[in-house]
């Protein structure tokens, strides 16, 4: 059993090559979760509604390792995505109306720790049928409430 915590994500999604100064699409979450260290991995759990599903919730899992973040949905959404910086990641994104395969390229993955909480950045690109699709920047804090 892990340690509730406050789970606070961000992400950013701009079309591939658009401009810096123009505004990507956005979504934030603030869910209630759990944090646990197995074995020196830290995992966060939390669960996730999209829209039409909300019968059915989606289960993140995250595990954080020194340098490098995975993500694990499962529910109406299933994905496992591995973020390592200069790696390629096949992914395969399957949701209730079929399944959209997808690359990516981690640029970098920074981890910082305090005593009350966890921060995470990860930057990277997506890629769809071998063309670039977009930047993406994933920010997540982890409030440990101490």
């Amino acid at each position: 059993m892990g340690k509730d915590v406050t789970v606070c994500i961000r992400g950013v999604q701009s079309v591939a090559g658009s401009p810096e100064n123009e505004a990507g699409d956005s979504i934030e979450l603030v869910v209630p979760g759990t944090y646990s260290v197995r074995d020196g991995l830290e995992i966060v759990e939390y669960d996730e509604i999209f829209e039409g599903f909300e019968s059915m919730p989606t289960r993140n899992r995250v595990e954080i390792r020194e340098g490098s973040l995975e993500v694990h949905k499962a529910g109406a959404v299933n994905v496992d995505m591995a973020f390592m910086p200069g790696k390629r990641h096949q992914a395969h994104y399957a949701v209730p109306f079929g399944v959209i395969e997808m690359e990516i390229v981690t640029e970098s993955v920074d981890i910082r720790r305090k005593e009350d909480e966890i921060r995470i950045r990860t930057e990277y690109a997506l890629a769809m049928g071998g063309e670039a699709a977009a930047d993406c920047i994933l920010d997540m804090r982890v409030e440990l409430g101490l």
